[in-house]
């Protein structure tokens, strides 16, 4: 490994120094501060208020289904929500038409067509041809009434005061272990249920995307000596395994201080947009406001060995992809012969995500035993593993194996890539078929 080092850092300078990889941080950094600061107080500024008061004061109904039920009291509605709807007056019509024409003589009245389809039921919330009610007040009306027509509903059932009351009454569900007692179960149930359907999906988009771009970056970067005619001159100075594995390591660096900056910019952007959205509205209720204010009461749902080990995964994901594409780097003579030396590099990446998305990796609270097999491979382990470290699935030891198993693989392909560079240096010619490839390597002393 002589050399790495300066290898190293030689690389990473160069490659944070160029104007592309400077500008697409900078821009993308500054678009991830601004969007969120400049989107969310505009939402608020311009989103319909939904504590509009309607003046709605009475509702002809019309029920069409053969009848007029006079039994059904539709003022229950009136008891439904505090705060909204409360001193309704209900009258029941035989059609639309003596609906319309009493509603039209009252200001404030709109008409209720109730129409029982089968095992449906359709309502409709006519507005007279003369009143003086806007159609904020019947919108107001018909989201109120999509909600508490269900009282109607098991009012027209006509069962007992005990049974309406066991079918209102609220359920709670939870999954915990057999073994534990349910006064102590997790009580952050709620929230590793929704951080198990959405943060298995961005690692493993983000990480696709990050590893095509950097492992391109990656082939690059193992090519530059071949086509700048200073091969030789590396060779004697450095070992070929060192060379790569200081390319390699620099060009993940490299996209791990990218990410980080990136990161950085969403969390001052989003700052920035909770403060002017309450400079907007002090007392907004935007559930993205409402979540991140949320998300310090459930700090304690995370471990910091888990926390750092799901990071550590992250970056030796990212590592043992790009040493994946070093291989084809090592083994193009330039830069066109990259389309077809890189398939290995393609194929392996396409078949982990594949193999992650359509065999339950995907999901955190998926049975264990249906992917251990795709945390102890080190190609879909970096897809699964870091949100089941972090979501505590995973135990330390496990978690400390998988990650063991990640490096040594990427450490045994980067040293396979620094042979393969070393006896494709000075090779001439059409490139070798995969079997004469292994062949070589074979005779390689």
């Amino acid at each position: 490994m002589r050399g790495l080092g300066k290898i190293f850092s030689f690389t990473f300078v160069q490659h944070v120094k160029r104007k592309g990889y400077l500008n697409v941080t900078i821009i993308i950094a500054f678009l991830c501060l601004l969007l969120p600061a400049a989107i969310m107080p505009a939402v608020e500024y311009f989103k319909e208020d939904d504590t509009y008061e309607s003046k709605l004061a009475k509702v002809y109904v019309i029920e069409q289904d053969g009848r007029t039920d006079e039994k059904t009291d539709y003022g229950v509605l009136n008891r439904v929500d505090a705060e909204r709807f409360t001193d309704v007056a209900y009258e029941m019509a035989g059609s639309v038409e003596e609906a319309a024409k009493k509603a039209e003589e009252d200001d404030y009245s709109a008409v209720l067509v109730v129409d029982y389809q089968e095992n449906s039921y359709q309502l409709d919330v006519l507005l007279p041809d003369k009143t003086k009610l806007n159609k904020k007040d019947v919108n107001a009306y018909e989201t109120f009434l999509s909600g508490a027509f269900r009282s109607i509903l098991i009012q027209k059932s006509n069962l007992e005061v005990t049974q309406i009351a066991e079918l209102t009454m609220p359920i709670e569900t939870q999954v915990r272990d057999s073994s534990t007692p349910a006064d102590e179960s997790d009580e952050y149930a709620s929230a590793k249920k929704v951080m198990a359907s959405l943060l298995p999906y961005l690692n493993i988009m983000v990480l696709y995307f990050m590893i095509l771009a950097y492992g391109q970056g990656t082939a690059n970067n193992a090519i530059m000596e071949k086509t700048s005619k200073l091969m030789d001159l590396f060779l004697v100075t450095v070992k070929p395994g060192a060379m790569l594995l200081g390319k390699v390591f620099a060009t993940a660096a490299s996209g791990i201080l990218q990410i980080f900056v990136w990161i950085g910019g969403l969390f001052g952007g989003f700052a920035l947009g909770i403060h002017f959205t309450k400079m907007v509205n002090p007392k907004t209720d935007m559930a993205l406001i409402q979540l991140v204010e949320t998300f310090g009461e459930f700090s304690g749902m995370f471990t910091a060995s888990g926390v750092i080990l799901s990071l550590l995964m992250l970056a030796a994901g990212l590592l043992l992809y790009c040493s994946l594409a070093a291989i084809g780097g090592a083994i193009a003579e330039k830069p066109e012969d990259l389309s077809s030396t890189n398939m290995l590099f393609i194929m392996v990446l396409l078949i982990s995500f594949f193999a992650t998305m359509f065999a339950g990796g995907a999901g955190a609270d998926v049975p264990w035993d249906a992917v251990t097999w795709q945390v102890w491979v080190p190609f879909t382990s970096i897809l699964v593993a870091p949100t089941k470290i972090l979501l505590g699935v995973m135990s330390i030891p496990e978690a400390v194996c998988s990650l063991g198993i990640v490096i040594l693989t990427a450490t045994v392909i980067t040293m396979i890539a620094g042979r393969i560079y070393k006896m494709m240096s000075l090779y001439k010619g059409n490139l070798p078929s995969p079997k004469k490839m292994i062949e070589m390597l074979r005779n390689q002393r």
